[in-house]
């Protein structure tokens, strides 16, 4: 079945992909996003990053969002597109600089975000259930340097 997912099935032989750090960090991550999309309602991971970042950063305009989410500036406008669909974000121009537009939540979005919070805090826990706290902060900390 194509939306199951086994994160190592033994029936399986993965050669060379099994002494991959980056594949084992890509099986990690599908795991990680199937269970996000069935515990948080209606946003992906990309959508809520959007809207923690923009909360956390007061004046934040798209050009350094797209920046620090890693996503080309089509991705970073498609993105954006869909969270003004939805009335979570809204662009506002910026005081410094005529050129570019700054993000803000709505209060929807406010709303949207605190909701999510608690159900992706829930889903974080949930996925770390089987890592004690020190291993949680040396896996941070490996992470940190890639």
């Amino acid at each position: 079945m194509a939306d199951s997912f086994e994160q190592w099935p033994a029936d399986i032989a993965f050669g060379l992909l099994g002494d991959l750090i980056g594949y084992a960090i890509r099986r990690a991550q599908i795991g990680i996003y199937k269970d996000f999309d069935a515990s948080v309602t209606g946003l992906t991971p990309p959508l809520f990053a959007a809207l923690i970042l923009i909360d956390a950063n007061p004046g934040i305009n798209q050009s350094r969002l797209g920046q620090v989410m890693g996503v080309n500036r089509a991705a970073m406008m498609a993105l954006l597109d869909r969270l003004s669909a939805l009335k979570l974000v809204r662009r506002v121009p910026s005081p410094s600089d005529k050129r570019a537009n700054v993000l803000q939540l709505t209060a929807l979005g406010q709303k949207c975000r605190a909701e999510a919070s608690a159900e992706v805090r829930a889903h974080d826990a949930r996925i770390a259930r089987n890592l004690t706290t020190a291993e949680l902060k040396t896996l941070r900390r490996l992470l940190k340097k890639f």
